[in-house]
């Protein structure tokens, strides 16, 4: 009985833990609104820097030529907060947040949610100054894009380095230990980095890219925003959740990531603890078929609904 006792005040203490970190696989875009453009010219900069920053703003590569967005544009200079000129013979210009949003509503476009998956980048083991040079280009790729990106070494990445044995379950969950949402591993020639093998693994997107580092962070944009919009474009609604096989500490924080993690999840609480089972409550959006299909990547099989509607699934590490 004291034995029991002290494991569920762990799992208590762990799920507090939790709560206070739900969102460490979600990142804000650093300087969302912001660009420096060569020139000192207010109105051409003002307009350059909007092309700059539509493009990261609504998620698309193509929003600064978008011709429903082109009032915006040509009417960069209303929503212009600060320009300044720089050391450099450059303009910095900082846009009004809120009302570039409002103006790009009212275009008829959406804003891709500020809080993006934190991507999770293993880079291969390169030759000589190669993945310094690598690092740099994917950085410069997802600053375009507004996307947040974790590189990481192929070294201290460990086995979820290799996703051929690793398999896609275990590299985002090692992404997810990181605090990512969403991985992408890289495979091809050391001596030619223009030809890598770019695979994306998260739960509600996958793909796969041959290219350089500019190929594989639009690849990657592009599919996280598609599947944010489809995401967005679901109705909300609330999910019991019933998970057996909690054996231990591990496996409870193992779980809870795991359902926290699932894009269009939130307000997540624990509703029971009894035996090996927890019973959650969430919302979410994307029905119980995307749900579903999001925590099987994370060794949570599905053993069907309940009659009252409840999800039933069991956790099996490794699996």
């Amino acid at each position: 009985m004291h034995r029991a006792r002290e494991f569920f005040q762990s799992l208590l203490l762990a799920l507090l833990s939790w709560l206070a970190a739900a969102t460490a696989n979600a990142a804000p875009v650093p300087s969302l609104y912001a660009a420096i453009v060569p020139g000192s010219d207010p109105q051409h900069s003002a307009q350059a820097a909007m092309r700059e920053v539509l493009v990261r703003l609504v998620g698309s590569r193509d929003a600064g030529d978008d011709p429903a967005l082109a009032g915006i544009v040509e009417d960069a200079k209303r929503y212009v907060q600060l320009e300044r000129n720089t050391t450099h013979g450059a303009t910095q210009v900082i846009f009004d947040g809120p009302s570039l949003r409002a103006a790009v509503a009212g275009a008829g476009r959406s804003v891709w949610d500020p809080d993006r998956p934190l991507v999770w980048v293993l880079l291969p083991a390169l030759a000589g100054a190669a993945t310094d040079d690598l690092r740099s280009q994917l950085n410069a790729a997802a600053q375009v894009r507004g996307l947040p990106i974790a590189l990481v070494s192929a070294d201290s990445a460990g086995a979820a380095a290799d996703p051929g044995n690793a398999g896609a379950a275990a590299v985002l969950a090692a992404a997810h230990r990181a605090g990512a949402g969403a991985a992408l591993t890289a495979q091809g020639s050391a001596s030619d980095p223009q030809s890598m093998q770019w695979t994306l693994v998260a739960p509600n997107a996958d793909g796969h890219w041959t290219g350089g580092a500019a190929v594989a962070i639009d690849g990657v944009a592009d599919a996280l925003v598609r599947a944010s919009r489809e995401l967005e474009a679901t109705p909300a609604g609330e999910f019991d959740c019933q998970i057996a096989g909690i054996s231990d500490l591990a496996a409870f924080t193992a779980v809870i990531d795991s359902v926290g993690g699932v894009p269009g999840v939130s307000d997540v609480t624990l509703r029971a603890v009894n035996a090996d089972q927890l019973t959650l409550h969430f919302k979410a959006r994307g029905g119980a078929g995307a749900i579903t299909h999001a925590l099987a990547a994370e060794h949570l099989h599905s053993l069907g609904a309940s009659g009252d509607g409840v999800l039933r699934y069991r956790y099996q590490s490794g699996s």
